[in-house]
């Protein structure tokens, strides 16, 4: 099951036990991107600003340009982000590649695989990001619960 929020994109959010300070800072530690457009799609491996156990891999797909003032002047891209608590792989961004696309390029939706989540899409302007994560059953709380008790 999936656990769909909106955050702002300078909100604090945890994600695989890690705080990350907005959207500004999941960037950060991108280290695998790929443009989505219809003839490429192998992922470029880039160095992150921010290193740490956790792994981002971005996909990125222009805004559409209808003329050629459009082309000069549009600089906003629809971002789809996965998260991993291992090194990102060229088969974790062809997965998300190949996931159904949404409205405005948003790969993230109800129907996503649990095994591709954490994911982040972020529509190029506004205020907001969707996180996804998966959903913890109420079974699941009370297992980590007991767990932490009675290690105590």
């Amino acid at each position: 099951m999936v656990d769909i929020q909106t955050y702002n994109i300078q909100d604090d959010v945890m994600i695989l036990n890690h705080i990350f300070h907005g959207l500004e800072d999941i960037k950060n530690h991108v280290e695998m991107s790929l443009y989505k457009d219809w003839k490429h799609g192998k992922a470029s491996e880039s160095q992150p600003k921010v290193s740490c156990d956790i792994h981002v891999g971005e996909m990125w797909m222009p805004y559409p340009c209808f003329d050629w003032e459009d082309s000069v002047n549009e600089s906003r891209t629809y971002q789809n982000y996965i998260l991993r608590n291992r090194p990102i792989t060229q088969e974790d961004m062809q997965r998300l590649s190949e996931l159904k696309s949404h409205d405005n390029e948003q790969r993230l939706w109800n129907d996503v695989p649990e095994d591709m989540l954490p994911m982040i899409y972020y529509e190029g302007d506004g205020k907001e990001m969707i996180v996804a994560v998966r959903k913890v059953t109420l079974q699941e709380k009370i297992t980590s619960f007991l767990r932490r008790f009675l290690s105590i």
